[in-house]
């Protein structure tokens, strides 16, 4: 929404949709993943049967290296069959 124009910035956005700004933050961060590892999780579908990959689950790899982020592709394919 921020990328059309229809929200200004993760604020307005925030407001627009009913949650907090920090929140809309968490989520924006994710983007900053390694390409492969967004492809696979919307690859997933949405929604899941099972709260298994979650944003919280998923923050640590923030903050490592791309080869390290590919870890987690590993159990992205498991639920992905």
């Amino acid at each position: 929404m921020i990328e059309t124009g229809q929200a200004k910035n993760e604020s307005d956005l925030a407001r627009k949709i009913g949650v907090s700004r920090v929140r809309v933050c968490q989520y924006v961060r994710l983007l900053s993943l390694d390409a492969s590892i967004v492809k696979a999780l919307e690859q997933l579908g949405d929604p899941l049967a099972e709260r298994v990959i979650t944003e919280r689950r998923l923050r640590p790899y923030l903050r490592k290296t791309t080869k390290e982020q590919k870890e987690i592709l590993k159990l992205l394919d498991h639920f992905a069959t």
